[in-house]
């Protein structure tokens, strides 16, 4: 009756968690950016207004998801998941029962950016215990198509349930649903392998185990002593720590060149995610539908353009795994595939800014967002990837934490800053810069990518590749 059950149901189980888990902090997270439409024509905010309480989550989110991409290396990053969506949850749903103040929506939409750092970094932990090399960026980007899907299927839902009920109430349906998942998280999901599906060993857990290697049930993961549980999994979490440190990952100059262009990818994205739809209704003066609709579509391409990264460099990787630097031949895989795919991205944005007028057809436009999220989301999982896989797992939360932190850096500036510029040239002036700043982008990779590979390869402590 205690035989161990197969690794992949396991997996199983925790994959499907981690996804729809994540896609409900993807939910929270762009609650508001969904319903600022209806917020700006009932006179509650203005655009500059709007900017402020995008980039009090957006500074938040920066400065939680780097502690938190630590701290999964030290504790436990199925409680920190949980628990983040928790509160994220909560947020949303105070919002939604908030006074009609700028202080109020910019604190509360602050404490929500800063339970939503803990959602990532807690999945990229995971995943790199329970998926092999050969299957990390395909799994990484199934994961991150979660936030795709839920992005391309939120607008029209956000639409409908407040052009019935009101803002208000949409936001309160988004919270509930995000703490009643996070619930399953807490029970159901597992850090690695050891604790769903086989008795865990002394070697693994440290001298809180009998000497036969077993872990009493009652304090098995399932189990009621739940405190107990979450020091054992801090216990694991703490092993071999100290070979290696954040001043190593410091060290490499790939890694600024990553979180260089990590920031802008970022930005970009982040800014068609909130703005695109002020800038269809405003300066293009297509209806709400429309503008949802560029969303979504948006957001679809993302779906597939992460997907597409995950599982292309992945193949490429497996067909050239004979190779004697495993983690030199990673990156030099990914990162061209990443720079063709910003360059895409430099494309649409043109075309965003000077091909889309207010006599486009539905078809042009949402093909054009389809390709813009393919070619933004894909560059995101490979540059997350990259960071995470290439160092010894008890520094891939920190590694991942530092280019996340120049990412979120970039979606600081997409909020109040960009919006000050929309204010003197529309936001035809933001899209026009985000083309430029993605081509430097283009630039940066395809000029100094190579060239530190080579240099890495010879001298660096820690390959960050």
């Amino acid at each position: 009756m205690d035989r161990i059950k197969p690794k992949t149901f396991y997996q199983t189980i925790t994959f499907a968690i981690l996804f729809f888990g994540y896609g409900f902090y993807t939910l929270n997270r762009r609650s508001v950016s969904l319903v600022l439409p209806n917020l700006i024509n009932a006179s509650i905010l203005d655009k500059s207004d709007a900017g402020i309480v995008i980039s009090s989550q957006n500074t938040a989110y920066a400065i939680s998801k780097f502690l938190a991409g630590i701290l999964s290396d030290k504790h436990s990053p199925r409680v920190l998941f949980s628990l983040g969506l928790i509160f994220s949850g909560l947020t949303t749903v105070l919002f939604a029962h908030s006074s009609e103040s700028l202080v109020v929506f910019s604190l509360l939409w602050f404490c929500n950016g800063f339970a939503q750092g803990f959602g990532w970094p807690s999945c990229a932990k995971i995943l790199r215990e329970w998926f092999s090399a050969e299957q990390f960026a395909t799994f990484w980007s199934l994961l991150s198509a979660s936030s795709n899907l839920i992005g391309g299927l939120a607008p029209f839902a956000a639409v409908s349930i407040s052009l019935v009920f009101g803002w208000r109430t949409t936001l309160e349906i988004f919270g509930t649903l995000s703490i009643a998942m996070s619930i399953l998280g807490l029970f159901f999901l597992s850090n690695r392998p050891g604790e769903a599906s086989k008795p865990i060993n002394r070697q693994s857990y440290g001298p809180s185990f009998s000497g036969k290697g077993k872990l009493d049930k009652k304090k098995n993961f399932f189990a009621k002593d739940f405190f107990t549980s979450i020091r054992l999994e801090k216990n694991s979490n703490t092993d071999d720590l100290g070979r290696s440190n954040i001043l190593d990952l410091l060290k490499s100059p790939m890694i600024w060149l990553i979180s260089f262009a990590y920031m802008i990818v970022f930005a970009t994205k982040t800014s068609v995610c909130d703005w695109t739809q002020l800038y269809m209704i405003e300066d293009l003066q297509k209806p709400q539908m429309t503008a949802s609709s560029f969303n979504s579509s948006f957001e679809t391409g993302g779906f597939f353009g992460g997907i597409l990264a995950g599982i292309l460099t992945d193949y490429m990787i497996r067909k050239h795994r004979s190779s004697r630097d495993v983690n030199d031949e990673k990156s030099s895989i990914r990162l061209p595939i990443a720079t063709l795919m910003i360059l895409i991205s430099s494309l649409s944005l043109h075309s965003l800014c000077f091909w889309i007028d207010t006599d486009s057809s539905l078809m042009f436009i949402n093909l054009l967002a389809f390709i813009l999220g393919l070619s933004l989301y894909g560059p995101i999982a490979i540059f997350g990837v990259i960071a995470s896989e290439s160092v010894p797992k008890n520094l891939s939360g920190t590694s991942h934490a530092i280019v996340a932190l120049a990412a979120n850096v970039g979606a600081i500036i997409s909020g109040y800053p960009f919006s000050l510029i929309a204010q003197h040239t529309d936001w035809v002036g933001v899209f026009f810069l985000l083309e430029c700043l993605t081509l430097i982008t283009v630039l940066s990779l395809h000029l100094f990518g190579s060239q530190i590979l080579r240099s890495s390869k010879r001298d660096s402590k820690i390959h960050i590749d």
